[in-house]
């Protein structure tokens, strides 16, 4: 009985770095502070038409992501968002959010919207 000879390549798996992975979403707008950073995303697979769809605010810091969940939405154009972990009081170059335990943050709009990796990886893992 012959045997078959079995030929092939072995290739090495090369993963794809964080920095490339196309994510489900896009970083709308950027607060930072020391603490962490604020981040409005807009869900880029949502299918709803509504202005709100698919929008979300994350509160993220080097170790962790929370989302902030809305409560209700106050002033012209927005400017002012209640969630029930904070009130938020937008400006053009500066944030505010005053977290329900008393703690006030001022925060500094990033243009461009750019993440460090780590947050990056942490808001990956926060929508998986």
């Amino acid at each position: 009985m012959k045997k078959s000879c079995i030929s092939g390549r072995i290739t090495t798996f090369h993963p794809q770095p964080i920095h490339s992975m196309s994510l489900a979403y896009e970083v709308m707008r950027l607060f930072a502070s020391p603490q962490g950073h604020l981040v409005e995303i807009k869900l880029t697979d949502h299918m709803t038409d509504t202005p709100d769809a698919g929008h979300e605010w994350l509160w993220v810091t080097d170790h962790s992501v929370s989302s902030l969940r809305p409560s209700r939405i106050e002033g012209e154009m927005r400017k002012v968002q209640t969630f029930r972990e904070a009130q938020l009081q937008l400006g053009d170059q500066q944030a505010k959010l005053s977290w329900l335990n008393g703690d006030q943050l001022t925060l500094e709009a990033r243009q461009p919207h750019t993440l460090p990796p780590e947050q990056r990886q942490l808001i990956h893992n926060h929508l998986s």
